[in-house]
């Protein structure tokens, strides 16, 4: 059963520009970092933690201003300018147990998160939610994709495979398996330590159903995630 949840919010957000962290960019009115929080514990997860790197300072001030101290829990990544593997690192004392795990520039609309938080873990895999509507995707051109096979199995993933069935979409269970494989790493990214236990046959992939997503890393993604809100608003 998964209890805690994990928020990447380490990196500099190059190319967002403006004057305002990415995790403290607003989305419908509230900070994405905020919102994220809210949404677990709206999925009944109080434990959170969040790792930050770059203006973590501001940050975490930020945050404490908003929801107290104590809200979170938090870690510092001081090699943010570095594969965002790190991150995750950073914060391998969290992961003794499954932890549901998003990046903060990601916008989560509906249950999209019931999918992973329901099931059946091991603890020696990890799962990545994924979404396999590939005509609905924003920017497919940066978008993570994933190659699996028919039991939901990761084979690969990349920007740049030439063969994949669906997309990354920044969500994840991690268990102690992940931090392991990243742990024999030098400078991993997330992707590699995917690879690594993909290779062992141990990284799973669940399906994205009741809901939508879009990652809010460049300008036109954001203006993107900010229609696709509307959307589901004013229609719900």
């Amino acid at each position: 059963m998964v209890r805690r949840a994990l928020v990447l919010a380490a990196g500099l957000g190059s190319r967002m520009g403006g004057d305002v962290p990415k995790p403290l960019i607003s989305i419908g009115g509230e900070p994405s970092l905020l919102r994220l929080i809210r949404q677990f514990h709206e999925a009944g997860i109080s434990d959170i933690a969040v790792v930050v790197g770059y203006r973590g300072d501001e940050i975490v001030s930020f945050t404490e201003s908003r929801l107290g101290r104590g809200a979170v829990s938090w870690f510092f990544n001081e090699q943010w300018n570095l594969p965002n593997g790190l991150s995750v690192l950073a914060a391998k004392s969290f992961i003794d147990q499954p932890v549901l795990m998003t990046m903060s520039d990601h916008l989560f609309l509906g249950d999209v998160f019931s999918p992973l938080l329901n099931t059946d873990i091991s603890a020696d895999s990890s799962y990545l939610l994924v979404d396999r509507d590939l005509d609905s995707i924003f920017d497919m051109d940066d978008a993570t994709k994933v190659l699996t096979d028919d039991a939901g199995r990761i084979l690969d993933i990349g920007k740049n495979i030439s063969s994949y069935n669906a997309i990354d979409t920044g969500a994840f269970v991690v268990t102690p398996a992940l931090t392991e494989e990243l742990s024999r790493i030098d400078r991993p990214s997330i992707s590699d330590g995917v690879k690594a236990l993909a290779s062992r046959g141990r990284m799973f992939t669940v399906d994205i159903i009741n809901g939508t997503w879009q990652d809010m890393d460049t300008p036109e993604a954001l203006a993107h995630a900010r229609q696709l809100l509307a959307k589901w608003s004013s229609s719900s």
